[in-house]
């Protein structure tokens, strides 16, 4: 009896599917043009489609990425290092703001692990309070990467900072007092 009633299922899903594809007689069925569209396609114009980013594969993501400008050490370079790194010591030297104030003008200017580091600094133990000269570039041995001297009410201050890319602002990676002050 279980034969006979597979045998029966196997002949309606058979003559189904057989239906759903008989030829009505009207001779051949038209092929499709990739401008048509039926009740279950969409019309898709090629020039819509979104072309693939140009760039380079990362092996490990798979994801496309383009090419960065690579910085180099010209007049530019050195003249943004120096202003970021002033900006950068007038935010961090307020030790009369209240924290939330003080993060809100500093956290801007810090780089990730920066952040991360002195998101808890008590800054009203911050000794600086004023930037009294201007910035000298005092190591530039990566394009990357330079350290400022900024002078301030407490001596030379020392501001650590990097960049991604020709096209990314400098960040601040660390402050540094004057020998002596913690």
């Amino acid at each position: 009896m279980r034969r006979i009633g597979t045998a029966a299922l196997v002949i309606v899903a058979v003559a189904t599917l057989t239906a759903c594809t008989a030829d009505d007689g009207g001779g051949p069925s038209p092929t499709p043009s990739s401008s048509s569209s039926g009740p279950f396609l969409p019309s898709v114009d090629p020039s819509t489609l979104n072309p693939v980013p140009p760039g380079v594969i990362d092996e490990d993501t798979g994801e496309t990425y383009a090419p960065q400008p690579v910085p180099e050490w010209d007049d530019e370079s050195r003249a943004s290092v120096i202003a970021a790194a002033e900006t950068a010591m007038r935010a961090y030297g307020r030790p009369d703001l209240a924290f939330e104030e003080w993060w809100a003008g500093v956290s801007p200017l810090l780089d990730q692990k920066a952040s991360r580091d002195y998101a808890n600094l008590n800054s009203s133990r911050i000794p600086v309070t004023s930037v009294t000269g201007a910035g000298v570039i005092i190591d530039d041995t990566s394009a990357y990467v330079a350290t400022v001297e900024v002078p301030t009410n407490i001596g030379p201050c020392t501001v650590i900072l990097s960049r991604a890319d020709a096209e990314s602002p400098w960040l601040v990676s660390r402050f540094g007092l004057p020998e002596g002050w913690h």
